[in-house]
């Protein structure tokens, strides 16, 4: 979570290029949890390192460097594209995970947290310095900052591509932005300070996680994305940050400050589990949840919350502690266009 302070506002774009290659290894028995191939998970650790893993096995496919301290991370339906949040450093990085290069960088001139592709891979949204920064990818442009709410953090996109969801943290707020102008829509009081946010497969329900510091304690609150309204909020425990829905939709997991939670979507009693992940995610159309445990991916099978496998993150951080994961990112679903 960001510290409190202003940021300057959003800069004009600089595009840079470098290049850095790292390698490493993996061990892990098959497990296989979704419908279709095994999905990569690209997994980027907190000084900007990336890896990228065949999900069945656990090995290392790529490994990147983009160099700076890493907040978020994005991919599409482009195998050759890769989209690193730098966030201390205000800058974005286009990665090509085939080859492990720096393709591009854009420098935001602001502090930055998290990032979304739109389904159709079109346009890349990052959040920073109170906008959402608007990035075109096939140009990799700077294109549009859309004006939010204070310290905007987490940001998901609906199913269809039509809407973003902003948490501001700040605030205690939501911002509902409009993608086919660039504009926001509405903003919906959550209370406290919004971290993450992910909307459920079927586009139905939006998932906020939320701090509240004179407590210590966590909520995830419930938006019905069709009236825009909140529809209810409840404690799942100290440190609610990650986030993500499976796809069934009946459960979220939520990272929490030494456990993560699974909220029951239809009752929302809440159960822990016994992990301490920094980030956590769920692949489209897959029934395994990752946990970034330190120096590795711990794969749970959403069905029992047992462990199926470990992934084992290979090399080490510059100060000799190893790759311990800041964000897991996936490749959305092959129909998506």
């Amino acid at each position: 979570m960001w510290g409190r302070r202003r940021t300057a506002a959003l800069g004009t774009a600089a595009l840079l290029l470098t290049a850095a290659v790292a390698a490493g290894q993996s061990r892990s028995h098959p497990i296989i949890a979704t419908s279709g191939p095994a999905p990569k998970a690209y997994v980027i650790a907190h000084n900007g390192r990336m890896q990228v893993l065949d999900t069945a096995d656990g090995k290392v496919l790529a490994d990147a460097n983009t160099g700076a301290w890493t907040t978020g991370a994005a991919v599409g339906s482009d195998p050759r594209r890769a989209y690193v949040v730098n966030g201390w450093a205000g800058v974005i990085t286009a990665v090509d995970p085939e080859s492990g290069k720096v393709v591009g960088r854009i420098d935001a001139g602001a502090r930055l947290a998290q990032a979304v592709l739109r389904p159709d891979g079109e346009r890349l949204y990052v959040t920073g310095s109170g906008s959402v920064a608007v990035v075109d990818p096939a140009t990799f442009r700077l294109v549009a900052a859309i004006r939010v709410g204070g310290q905007p953090h987490g940001i998901a996109v609906t199913p269809d591509g039509r809407r973003l969801y902003v948490a501001n943290a700040q605030d205690g707020t939501v911002s509902v932005l409009d993608t086919t102008n660039a504009s926001p829509r509405t903003t919906i009081d959550i209370g406290g300070l919004p971290q993450h946010v992910a909307i459920s497969p079927d586009g139905d329900a939006v998932y906020v996680s939320s701090l509240d510091l004179t407590e210590g304690a966590g909520s995830v609150s419930m938006i019905d994305p069709h009236a825009d309204e909140l529809r209810w909020s409840t404690p799942v425990g100290k440190g609610a940050g990650s986030i993500a829905v499976t796809p069934d939709g009946r459960h979220v997991y939520v990272a929490l400050d030494r456990q993560v939670a699974v909220l029951d979507t239809a009752t929302r009693a809440t159960r822990t589990l016994p992990f301490t992940a920094r980030t956590l995610a769920i692949a489209p159309a897959d029934s395994r949840v990752f946990l970034a445990t330190g120096n590795s991916i711990t794969v749970l099978d959403s069905a029992d919350d047992e462990v199926l496998t470990t992934f084992q993150l290979s090399g080490l951080d510059d100060d000799g502690r190893g790759f311990a994961a800041a964000a897991i990112a996936f490749e959305p679903p092959e129909d998506v266009s």
